[in-house]
């Protein structure tokens, strides 16, 4: 049903297509099992290649332009334009992901390569006054950090790129980029695009292998200025640990808990389709998907009748088939939706629709929808972060109790507001201790400042504070009379 636009994956480091040294591995669908490729992993020694390919080209790519490299940046945008239905069948075909729930991935490589190289145009060296009555010149100019090592989660592989590709090249940078391994085919196909455009050699390098193998090499190198990431909790204090051999800077994007608070001025048909959708799309595998829905007394029982309603009407399916929900990554993500259910069954907790993989899937790893009443702050569904189709319902009578409630976690990326109430809304979102909060549901973009604060990062992606990332402030002083 769906050809691939190459058989042959290769890691691209230094402006050349090489085979990988390290150990092959297989790549299957999720929505149905069926093997679609393998890739030979990049080994240890071809990780500080792509490093020392990286420094090299820092010089070059650093001293261009900001036009000249803009000009670089634009040329790739259209050879994406041109490529992005391989893109995107390989996006699909590597997670499982649905078309309706995957199609905006590749739109976000073209959005914030031209989103940053214009923020890139709107930055400019800042004046500070000479308090010696103009003998001096003080001026703070920013300047790119170095080399960047960059790792993605493997939920949104394009997305993820995006985001770091995008300052990346705007600000000057170099990088080393990995991909994850459970889905790396997209962006190694976006090196062989790279190659195929004659993109200046050793500015982007794209290694995919092991984290415990290369993601040790590129953090432990003296080379980078800089680590960014998007992915777990536990995977960025790791390579914060590794990262200790030099002074780095990091940006990171990491786990989540997401609270939801609906007040009782909510328009609950509109909440219960954000919040229901949202663990619907991707199967509930991001970050920032609803996971604990704290729900006024007074209107407890209609939000929870909204939600299972949609919840239940839910089909499970992947790449082009008719359904409104995807699979999960794997199996052992399968297995631990189930566990997860099960430690809220056995605390006390009642299962409201879903809970079990569906009847209808002999292959592929699904599981329904699940909504839990009955919660309470001792569950794993509470205090883990889920990354599954699992939403937990508690019900609260006051603003303190919902605002106490929903930072009672060590996370704090995103978190959701539903109430038409402008004096509440106010009081709420100064109330909560989350990078993100998003009040009755408008969505994000490459000019939107997207990141966590507590054990959920540092540092934002998208939005001019993503881009001054990438950069270090340098101070010049000058004499002039």
């Amino acid at each position: 049903m769906y050809s691939l636009p190459t058989n042959n994956f290769l890691q691209y480091i230094n402006g050349e297509l090489v085979a990988g040294q390290g150990r092959t591995t297989q790549i299957c669908c999720p929505g149905n099992g069926e093997p679609v490729a393998q890739v030979a992993l990049a080994s240890r020694e071809q990780a500080q290649l792509a490093l020392e390919a990286a420094r090299d080209a820092f010089p070059a790519w650093s001293g261009l332009t900001l036009e000249e490299r803009g000009a670089w940046m634009m040329k790739l945008r259209d050879a994406v334009l041109q490529e992005s239905e391989n893109l995107l069948t390989l996006l699909m075909l590597e997670s499982g992901k649905l078309r309706s729930h995957a199609a905006f991935e590749t739109g976000s490589l073209t959005g914030y390569l031209s989103f940053f190289l214009e923020q890139a145009k709107s930055e400019h060296a800042q004046g500070i006054r000479d308090a010696a009555g103009g003998k001096n010149m003080f001026l703070a100019v920013r300047e790119p950090v170095g080399v960047v090592v960059a790792a993605l989660a493997w939920n949104f592989p394009m997305h993820n790129l995006a985001t770091k590709l995008g300052p990346i090249l705007a600000s000057g940078c170099t990088a080393v980029i990995k991909p994850a391994t459970k889905t790396p085919l997209s962006t190694l196909y976006f090196g062989e695009i790279l190659h195929r455009i004659g993109f200046p050699k050793g500015v982007i390098n794209f290694v995919a292998g092991d984290a415990k193998e290369i993601g040790t090499t590129l953090c432990e190198s003296p080379i980078p200025a800089m680590i960014t990431m998007i992915g777990s909790t536990a995977g960025g204090l790791r390579m914060v640990r590794d990262s200790a051999t030099s002074v780095k800077r990091f940006s990171m994007e990491l786990g989540g808990n997401a609270p939801v608070i609906v007040t009782p001025s909510a328009d609950l048909s509109a909440a219960a389709a954000h919040v229901i959708g949202n663990k619907m799309r991707c199967a509930g595998q991001t970050c920032v998907a609803p996971q604990r829905a704290f729900v006024h007394r007074s209107v407890y029982r209609e939000f929870l009748a909204l939600c299972t309603e949609i919840a239940s009407g839910a089909k499970c399916g992947t790449l082009d088939e008719q359904a409104n929900t995807g699979p999960l990554i794997d199996e052992a993500a399968v297995a631990r939706m189930e566990q997860l259910v099960a430690d809220a069954v056995e605390k006390g907790a009642s299962v409201a629709c879903g809970g079990t993989r569906p009847a209808d899937k002999a292959s592929g790893f699904y599981f329904l929808p699940t909504i839990l009443t009955g919660v309470t702050t001792d569950m794993r569904v509470f205090r883990e972060e889920v990354f599954g189709p699992i939403l937990a319902l508690l019900p609260y009578d006051t603003e303190e109790e919902a605002i106490r409630l929903a930072n009672d976690t060590e996370y704090g990326l995103s978190s959701y507001i539903w109430s038409t109430d402008l004096s509440q809304v106010y009081r709420l979102t100064r109330g909560l201790q989350f990078g993100i909060v998003n009040v009755n549901g408008p969505g994000t973009g490459p000019a939107v400042p997207h990141g966590g604060c507590k054990n959920s990062g540092i540092g934002k992606d998208g939005s001019r504070y993503s881009l001054e990332e990438y950069t270090y402030i340098k101070g010049i002083r000058m004499a002039i009379s």
